[in-house]
């Protein structure tokens, strides 16, 4: 099918491509995806091939840490719900609705990200948002009321949001089509800060400490980012594709299909993910299939396996091609869905429990960073374009678990969290294969490989 979006093709390599003569010869299909292959890495947005050099490293540092906030901030929410529940005289499952206001918060937050990063600094934007996101958590152990913990996990949605949206906005924009592994280093940062929260807990074992604790890491990440380097003190970074001598201005993204479809994969794997967090504890609890004491444990080895497996996936990505990455994301996901059957099949088992659990954190894992990095390939790097994505994480993270608790109270009790995980596993793998035929991108749509040429012209070279 051809598809005509004008006189010239906007591709995620870089630059604006040429359409085709009909009349002119074609390279054949393998020998135009390693030419695009080889090509891609060169014309990336204006940007120099190389980004290695240590300012950017730097950045790319402290933006790691400062998505391990986000991680904290989330894990930590959930985790000790039921301590702060208590705090407000009820009871984890009957304050869910406080992940209906965090979505909602996250969900403004999101949508204000493409423009805050767009007018503002990136580095500015992050301090502010960093800086509301510490002093809500000296706020919160001290609190004892149900609406203001509504309140309080309002503008935790909405600091969370612009921090994690922000970090991968400005990595896309610092590294190109390089920034597959720092996306996926992004997430590798989410894992361990979220791997310290029960780590934290077990340390400190009261809840005032275990927050002053997180916020003094935040203030640091906080101090590091602000007075770190900035890659927008000598002019703005543009995220869009660079214009061509002589034209008007920029091509744009003929639509964001892709980022749609990407965003409601990630909408699944994080809501697991932040489920599982939230309300592992209470199934252990419900089910006497553990002691009350090794649910924190259970929550630890949850958050060390999510971290071995985005270590690994991290590396893995190093090596990934267009035609190799749906398929090992697809595998992870097959991963996870094994995991929570073997639970299903025998919810009565310690052994398959803790062993479900980690092999789920193991899948599970790298699958946010996959889905990063699927996105960087084969769309251009916008602030809109993250924004969307970074909205399905950070509505799942509060959607997903919210109704959780809907079925958990309404009759579904604690199976309904293994049938939810499962869920959440296994609903992402035909949108993963949907989203190539979405692309505008000739070297991933099958269906437009013979339309636009994916090879960029002399004119697109970086000047």
């Amino acid at each position: 099918t051809n598809m005509n979006y004008g006189t010239a093709s906007p591709l995620p390599a870089g630059g604006q491509f040429e359409h085709i003569d009909p009349t002119e010869k074609l390279l054949t299909s393998d020998a135009t995806e390693r030419k695009i292959s080889e090509q891609s890495q060169s014309f990336e947005g204006g940007a120099p091939k190389n980004t290695m050099n240590s300012e950017n490293i730097l950045m790319g540092v402290a933006y790691m840490l400062a998505m391990g906030v986000c991680g904290i901030v989330l894990v930590a929410l959930g985790s000790t719900l039921s301590d702060l529940s208590a705090k407000c005289g009820t009871t984890a499952t009957d304050v869910g609705t406080v992940f209906v206001t965090r979505g909602i918060g996250a969900i403004l937050g999101a949508l204000l990200s493409a423009k805050l990063y767009l007018w503002f600094q990136g580095n500015y934007v992050l301090t502010c948002s960093l800086c509301l996101i510490a002093f809500l958590l000296l706020c919160l152990p001290f609190n004892e009321s149900v609406v203001m913990l509504h309140i309080l996990f309002l503008f935790l949605g909405l600091g969370t949001a612009i921090t994690d949206t922000g970090c991968q906005i400005m990595t896309r924009k610092i590294h190109g089509k390089n920034a597959g592994p720092w996306l996926g280093a992004n997430t590798v940062s989410f894992g361990i800060s979220g791997a310290l929260v029960p780590l934290i807990e077990i340390i400190t074992g009261n809840l005032i400490a275990q927050y002053y604790s997180i916020c003094f890491i935040v203030m640091s990440v906080t101090l590091f980012v602000f007075f770190g380097p900035n890659p927008e003190r000598n002019g703005r970074l543009v995220g869009g594709p660079p214009k061509r001598p002589g034209s008007v201005g920029p091509l744009e993204a003929p639509h964001y299909r892709v980022e749609m479809v990407i965003a409601i994969m990630v909408f699944f794997y994080i809501g697991g993910k932040v489920t599982m967090t939230a309300y592992l504890g209470s199934y252990v609890s419900d089910t006497d299939i553990l002691s009350a004491g090794q649910g924190a444990k259970l929550i630890l080895v949850l958050w060390i396996a999510i971290t071995v497996g985005r270590l690994v996936g991290v590396i893995d990505q190093s090596f990934l091609t267009n035609k190799s990455l749906p398929i090992h994301l697809s595998l992870l996901s097959t991963g996870g869905v094994l995991s929570m059957l073997l639970i299903l099949w025998y919810p009565e088992s310690k052994d398959i429990l803790w062993i479900g659990v980690a092999f789920y954190g193991l899948f599970n894992g790298p699958c946010v960073g996959y889905c990063y990095d699927w996105n960087n390939r084969i769309t251009y790097p916008s602030e809109i374009s993250m924004a969307i994505v970074m909205f399905g994480l950070n509505f799942g993270a509060s959607l997903v678990p919210y109704c959780t608790t809907l079925a958990w109270n309404h009759g579904g009790g604690p199976i309904t969290l293994i049938v939810v995980i499962f869920l959440s596993m296994l609903l992402p793998l035909p949108l993963l294969h949907m989203s190539k035929y979405l692309s505008y991108d000739p070297a991933v749509n099958p269906r437009m490989k013979h339309g636009y040429s994916g090879l960029p012209t002399e004119d697109d070279a970086p000047i």
